[in-house]
């Protein structure tokens, strides 16, 4: 998933505004580092974007992966730990990454985090919504070759509770939402 988001992420801004860095120690982060980087990643020490001053950043880096690859990323990088951190307020738009279980209905891909993250920052009308454009798309063909809609983790195990109190054993399928309307999406 990392490698499409990164292309998708490349493909919404202007050229040469997207790097891409893989790996899971980075020792060539001073040279993309400067006084005005910020780290999008949730955090006591975090600002919400919407509050921090249009232009304050001029490199925002995201580290993309699962929550737990994440933090392991951002463990093992100390550089990032010296970087002021930027954060995603609350907003009640769900992930479009509906074939993905997303561990609350608060939880966005990297490509939505970013894109929400670079609109608030910079103020640019619509950014998320061109930057998520592709994935919705994907998400739509994989719904028309049969993917379900997932809900959340959260929702998942209150599904699981009643399953069990109702005797079934096989426990190993994603929660799907139920009442999902697959041809408006």
């Amino acid at each position: 998933s990392s490698g499409i988001n990164a292309e998708y992420g490349q493909a919404g801004l202007v050229e040469g505004k997207c790097q891409v860095h893989i790996g899971k120690r980075f020792k060539n982060l001073e040279t993309i580092i400067t006084p005005r980087t910020a780290l999008l990643f949730p955090g006591r020490d975090a600002v919400n974007c919407g509050d921090v001053d249009r232009g304050s950043y001029d490199t925002l880096i995201c580290v993309d992966g699962t929550w737990p690859q994440a933090r392991r990323l951002y463990q093992k990088n100390p550089e990032l730990h010296r970087l002021p951190k930027v954060m995603l307020g609350p907003s009640e738009r769900r992930s479009v990454y509906l074939i993905h279980t997303q561990p609350t209905d608060m939880h966005l891909s990297s490509l939505e985090s970013v894109g929400r993250a670079l609109e608030q920052l910079e103020g640019i009308e619509g950014l998320e919504e061109r930057l998520v454009r592709p994935l919705k798309e994907m998400v739509r063909t994989q719904f028309k070759f049969g993917a379900l809609a997932h809900g959340t983790q959260a929702e998942a195990r209150i599904v699981r509770k009643l399953e069990v109190k109702q005797g079934y054993k096989d426990l190993t399928v994603a929660p799907k939402l139920h009442d999902f309307d697959y041809d408006s999406f």
